[in-house]
């Protein structure tokens, strides 16, 4: 056995490129008749929202919230197929475990059974390739498997996945902005809606519909009594200079007279000290709290108004600001198995073969030269 072996190895010594040509047929006979054929379903896919933009920018809808700028919106969607997550959640729906690594499947092509947690999600992302296109940001998604079948659902698994993911991390984020707005928006209209009752209640308590107006109209029959007194006042000198004090046209002047001095009395009464039911509240003070009200009323008015505006704007930045994962070019069945590429790798396996063959050549040249 042991001369068979040195006869072996001298045999080898003397002919190296036979060596090199031996590993080479050993290598194409196992890509042509034992390894596993890998077929590869495409898609491609791209973000829109719903103005027709394609940007996908969570941070502009809350505030604090970053996730990328414009220009790596697609990386996140990258990031998300190719993560660990991704990986664990295909296993769970889809078993791709079980799937890479059955042993109807060569040795060298599949998953070990034994395979760590790691290591499987390192085979799974070398079976899944996706990469985006910077001038049109469109997303290509590959997938390998051992059936065309399996690699096409396993792309369709992906893209829906993705596209929860998108309404995750953005439209929910939308929805939250919109909501939180709605929640102020209720707390101003109930304010405006208590600054209102507030309003109904005051009027109805002093049965009074605006103090201001009555206030103004009580001083307004005020001066015309205050006139109308005037006149009686110049009569009555008038008639003094010509008749008895004690004549009827005299005295009856007189008392229009005091008739009229007790009214305009009563009315500035009625403003200084007036009584409104059984609270003893003057005009002024009736206006006052009146136009306290008022001011709140308007005030919650005003922030109504405002907020009102504010969340129709909301609600229509929300509506542009949807995004929305749509498929470009749906998940292929593919007819043929793409992968392994036979010519490609034994060209690149020959080539890498000698110019191993001829750094070694060139290494032991040097060496006998020494």
């Amino acid at each position: 056995m042991t001369d068979k072996l040195t006869k072996i190895k001298a045999f080898i010594l003397r002919r190296p490129s036979l060596l090199v040509l031996s590993i080479w047929l050993i290598y194409a006979f196992y890509l042509t008749f034992i390894a596993s054929n890998q077929f590869e379903s495409e898609s491609k896919l791209i973000i829109k929202a719903s103005d027709g933009g394609s940007a996908f920018d969570p941070s502009s809808l809350l505030p604090g919230l970053s996730v990328g700028t414009p220009s790596d919106e697609s990386d996140v969607i990258i990031a998300f197929i190719e993560s660990a997550d991704m990986a664990n959640y295909l296993d769970e729906t889809l078993g791709v475990r079980k799937h890479y690594s059955s042993t109807d499947y060569d040795f060298f092509s599949r998953l070990p059974a034994n395979a760590s947690r790691e290591e499987f999600q390192e085979f799974y992302r070398n079976h899944i390739e996706v990469y985006k296109d910077d001038l049109s940001s469109i997303i290509s998604l590959q997938v390998r498997a051992f059936s065309p079948e399996f690699a096409q659902l396993i792309n369709k698994t992906v893209i829906s996945q993705a596209e929860k993911f998108v309404n995750k991390i953005n439209n929910d984020l939308a929805v939250s902005k919109l909501e939180f707005a709605k929640k102020e928006h209720q707390k101003i209209e109930e304010k405006l809606r208590q600054a209102k009752t507030d309003l109904l209640s005051f009027q109805s308590e002093y049965e009074v519909l605006d103090p201001t107006m009555q206030g103004a109209a009580l001083q307004q029959l005020t001066f015309s009594l205050e006139a109308t007194l005037a006149q009686k006042q110049t009569e009555l000198n008038a008639l003094s200079t010509i008749m008895s004090p004690k004549a009827p046209e005299i005295m009856a002047v007189q008392r229009q007279i005091k008739a009229i001095q007790n009214q305009i009395a009563e009315q500035k009464n009625k403003v200084v000290k007036g009584k409104q039911l059984e609270s003893q509240l003057s005009t002024t003070e009736l206006m006052a709290r009146f136009s306290n009200i008022k001011i709140e009323l308007e005030l919650a008015l005003q922030a109504y108004s405002t907020s009102l505006m504010s969340l129709e704007n909301i609600r229509v930045e929300t509506y542009e600001q949807f995004q929305h994962l749509v498929t470009v070019d749906n998940a292929t069945l593919p007819d043929k198995s793409q992968y392994p590429d036979i010519l490609y790798n034994l060209v690149l396996f020959g080539l890498i073969l000698f110019m191993i063959y001829g750094v070694t050549r060139i290494v032991i040249a040097t060496i006998r030269e020494l």
